[in-house]
């Protein structure tokens, strides 16, 4: 079981991505979010990997990276350790009836338990220092 299996709404993802479920290794980690409603735990990740076919829309702009926002709820427990201005994490999702997330990197080690994770939003942006389109040398010398 992936961890696209644990969300409850997995559908915005299965449609963009299709049969291949973008992984959860070097994610850049944007933000976490911490609210006593719920209690939920936000997390704002940016995906390693770009869809084969993206939205039309995403294509016309240029967008090379999609961010989704995962939201957990009903928190039962949280452990942050470690912070850092440029994220990349590796973040495990399982369940056994509760749901358990683990973020690891160098910097960064947080460990939550929760009863549900969905994804509250699918975005995508344009980041200046990723390729999405390798530009392929066609031996003209232009």
């Amino acid at each position: 079981m992936g961890w696209l299996d644990l969300v409850t709404n997995p559908q915005g993802l299965r449609e963009i991505f299709g049969a291949e479920t973008p992984p959860l290794v070097g994610v850049g980690l944007h933000g976490v979010e911490i609210d006593r409603e719920g209690p939920t735990l936000r997390l704002r990740l940016d995906l390693p990997t770009y869809p084969s076919n993206p939205p039309v829309k995403w294509r016309r702009n240029g967008y090379n990276v999609v961010q989704v926002e995962l939201l957990l709820g009903g928190v039962s427990d949280i452990s942050i350790r470690g912070v850092s201005v440029n994220m990349l994490v590796d973040v495990d999702i399982k369940s056994d009836g509760r749901l358990a997330l683990k973020i690891s990197s160098p910097t960064l080690n947080m460990i939550a338990m929760a009863t549900s994770v969905t994804v509250s939003k699918i975005d995508a942006y344009l980041d200046g220092g990723r390729d999405l389109w390798p530009v392929k040398d066609s031996g003209s010398g232009n």
